[in-house]
């Protein structure tokens, strides 16, 4: 094969590496499995492949030897760059247009926010203990779905005021009447929203998927909507938690629990009609299971 034969082979393969790639962001969006958001992200990041392009011609012209002339520059210059900006997609750097869409609230040493209602039409709502100052964050995932951009609607209170996530698309709470724009490339599979540890927070929480994570968090009142999977701590004083679908809860062992409704619970509690409870009743968590809801109660050492 002569040195012109290997540079065609050579330039052949680094484009097929570039339409490959390209290849597979365009079917993981299409399928859903990534959100649209990662083509502005790798659009917003042209000058890192322009800088490389720009590098990769300097040098070949300060240094035109041979094996360096053979190298196929331009091609694995745009590969490099292309997997290179796939992978800051994924990553927690705010300045990319992906992550405009995520919400920071104020710190929470300036707020007296206590209540927080979070109401998804598409996706799942995944929420646990928030890091950083802010009394709460809220994340979009990185994989493709139906979920839009998260609004968050402050209304401040003397004892406390109230939060209300929504999706930008959804009427606004309160009969507000302001203008918001949603944006179709930032779809996503959901949200995950963060919570300060520090308040005693009332949550409302209503997802067709729902994981929430609960074991730092106080809480003065639980309702959730939705089905998925729920992990509380210990509950200090009696704590009501409302259920509206089909939950497995998790409770450390030992915490006082009553449950009124369909539920299945450990051996060891004692059941009486449509009312279960385990330790004190009255003492700990009061959970109710809304008509055609169910729950499964699983107690864990950790």
């Amino acid at each position: 094969m002569t040195p012109s034969e290997h540079l065609l082979v050579q330039k052949r393969g680094a484009w097929g590496l570039i339409g490959a790639v390209l290849g597979i962001i365009a079917a993981g969006v299409a399928i859903r499995l990534l959100s649209p958001a990662i083509l502005l992200d790798v659009g917003a990041l042209w000058p890192i492949g322009a800088a490389l392009l720009a590098l990769g011609w300097v040098t070949q012209k300060i240094w035109p030897t041979t094996r360096l002339a053979l190298v196929p520059v331009t091609p694995l210059v745009v590969f490099t760059w292309l997997v290179f900006s796939v992978s800051l997609h994924f990553t927690d750097i705010g300045s990319l247009p992906s992550r405009s869409a995520d919400l920071r609230g104020p710190p929470v040493d300036q707020v007296g926010f206590s209540t927080l209602a979070v109401q998804m039409r598409e996706g799942r709502l995944t929420v646990s203990t928030g890091t950083g100052p802010s009394a709460y964050q809220v994340e979009m995932t990185r994989r493709g779905g139906g979920a839009g951009m998260p609004l968050a609607v402050e209304s401040p209170g003397d004892r406390g005021g109230e939060i209300t996530i929504i999706d930008v698309r959804d009427p606004l709470p309160f009969d507000l009447d302001l203008p918001v724009q949603d944006n179709a490339w930032l779809r996503s599979a959901g949200w995950t929203v963060g919570l300060h540890p520090d308040p005693t927070w009332n949550l409302t929480l209503a997802a067709p998927e729902i994981s929430v994570d609960l074991r730092s968090i106080r809480l003065a009142g639980l309702a959730v909507a939705g089905e998925g999977d729920i992990k509380v701590g210990g509950a200090p004083r009696p704590t009501e938690m409302v259920l509206s679908g089909s939950f497995t809860i998790e409770v450390p062992a030992g915490v006082p629990v009553e449950v009124l409704g369909a539920a299945i619970v450990p051996e060891e509690w004692t059941v009486e009609g449509d009312t279960a409870w385990f330790g004190e009743r009255g003492a700990g968590w009061e959970i109710t299971v809304m008509e055609e809801g169910s729950a499964q109660i699983l107690t864990t050492s950790g």
